[in-house]
């Protein structure tokens, strides 16, 4: 196995995307054991083993991880035969599911082998500029055409999107308020984007991430526990992927592991003796620093021995965000021997989303120059805007969204329309909840919607995706897809506060 997972790390750093599964080939393993019956029996009688059961052997096995595994397999063959059980591979396993003929183990192996790919490919990738589907300010923004429609009794939609200027369903999380803490959180990381792509950095954050879920499952959910900023990162790269997120959640932790970026005025209150004692749990637990406590931070950073890459983020005086960045926690930039990731994302998904921030600024300030807006919209640029006239109309483009995935569900055979980077914002920021997006997805559209980020397809597929979907939008709401998120539904007062 070590050698299968090594043949697909030399080619991740390959250019050439089309070539990559060529060179590294699935995994061809029996798992048959060829032992003479003899040879084996005599060697389990006398192993020094022999006496404890293998149950219990068993139970212990079940708590190690897959590099513990490997290691235990090689010490004997008694060791070995109980690590092969489809019991304990059942537990490393994304699927429940048996398949016929195939261990648990091979289809461990073969899920691997998967995410191997996946990393490599989206490490070769250059070109993000379209990958989405691939404001601003005051007043004047286009209004969209008025269109007599009567409303489809479709899903959870009593009124049709362009009826009104407001949203007309009610959703389960705050989008609003969360998007302007998700884009600050992103531009918080978006300092330290070179640092954490380098691969010894982001095989610790996700070590660090799973310890930290581990704590949240062994707790109840009211439990107030703290995220370093590392962590909430890594986070937010699983929350982006629903399906994979409760699968995850559900095989490592037996329950979904809830989250939101916001929180209560009691939870703020809180929050910092909730992030002392997340801590000293942390500590206790693995034997590892979680992150220095404020009055203790310029002492650790001159005592440091290693070359370090600081997490410090200046922090506004009353933050209503759930993560921790006060301190930081010093990476080391030593590799790490036991690193295992036992999550579906791949290190390539978690470096790549690094990069939404910044596609997102570039398709925000690329539209004001296709919309039919004056000169002085057409130079302001700068940025992602969430004043309250820019937050309301992408707030009714994600609606219009949702409207049609319950109005052309997939079960029916229609292509997935690909939201571009503004509908995104208001997406990812519903995701925050998993919990509450799962349940607004069943009541509004009637079935979930799984977020899918960085398709790797091939340009001609991923082109006439694009072109059938933005007709399909416009044939519906009468304006570009591309632009939906600069027209007014109906002229909205909300731009004259400026």
């Amino acid at each position: 196995m070590e050698h299968f997972t090594s043949s697909l790390k030399e080619n991740e750093d390959d250019s050439d995307v089309e070539s990559i599964e060529s060179k590294a080939s699935p995994p061809n393993i029996t798992w048959q054991h060829t032992w003479p019956f003899n040879e084996t029996e005599n060697a389990l009688t006398q192993s020094v083993f022999a006496r404890i059961p293998s149950e219990i052997m068993l139970r212990i096995f079940k708590l190690f991880s897959v590099p513990d595994l490997c290691n235990v397999s090689l010490v004997c063959r008694r060791f070995k035969m109980i690590v092969d059980q489809d019991e304990i591979w059942k537990l490393k396993c994304n699927s429940s599911k048996k398949i016929y003929s195939k261990s648990f183990k091979q289809i461990y192996l073969d899920w691997i082998y998967m995410k191997c790919l996946r990393n490599a490919k989206l490490r070769a990738m250059r070109d993000w500029s379209d990958s989405a589907c691939d404001i601003d300010l005051p007043p004047s923004f286009p209004i969209r055409p008025t269109v007599n429609q009567q409303c489809e009794a479709i899903g959870g939609f009593h009124g049709y999107p362009n009826s009104s200027s407001s949203m007309t369903i009610e959703l389960s999380v705050d989008i609003e308020k969360t998007a302007r803490e998700l884009i600050k959180l992103l531009e918080k990381a978006l300092k330290f984007q070179q640092q954490w792509q380098q691969p010894s950095i982001v095989k610790h954050m996700i070590t660090r991430y799973y310890r930290f879920m581990q704590l949240k499952a062994s707790y109840p959910s009211n439990i107030l526990l703290v995220p370093t900023l590392d962590i909430e990162i890594v986070w937010q790269t699983h929350l982006l992927r629903p399906a994979m997120y409760q699968a995850d959640c559900l095989r490592l932790f037996r329950r979904v592991i809830d989250h939101s970026l916001l929180i209560s005025d009691m939870e703020k209150f809180l929050k910092d003796q909730a992030f002392r004692d997340t801590c000293q749990l942390y500590e206790q637990q693995f034997g590892q620093q979680y992150c220095p406590l404020p009055s203790t931070d310029k002492e650790n950073n001159a005592t440091s021995n290693f070359h370090h890459y600081p997490l410090y983020i200046d922090t506004d005086t009353n933050p209503t965000y759930s993560y921790w960045d006060k301190t930081h926690f010093e990476f080391s930039s030593e590799q790490t021997n036991d690193y295992e990731n036992p999550f579906s994302f791949t290190e390539g998904d978690l470096i790549t989303d690094g990069k939404w921030l910044d596609l997102c600024k570039q398709f925000m300030s690329k539209s004001l120059k296709t919309a039919p807006l004056d000169d002085y919209h057409r130079t302001w640029s700068s940025g992602i805007d969430l004043e309250p006239g820019a937050i309301n109309r992408l707030k009714k483009s994600y609606e219009r969204f949702l409207y049609i995935a319950a109005k052309y569900p997939l079960k029916d055979g229609h292509e997935f329309i690909r939201p571009t980077y503004a509908i995104d914002i208001m997406w990812h920021s519903h995701m925050q909840e998993p919990l509450n997006y799962v349940a607004d997805c069943v009541r509004i559209v009637g079935y979930v919607i799984y977020h899918s980020p960085w398709p790797i397809n091939k340009d001609d597929t991923k082109n006439k995706t694009c072109i059938q979907a933005n007709k399909l939008w416009k044939d519906e709401f009468k304006v570009d897809l591309m632009i939906d998120h600069l027209f007014n539904t109906i002229d909205d007062k909300l731009d004259e506060v400026f």
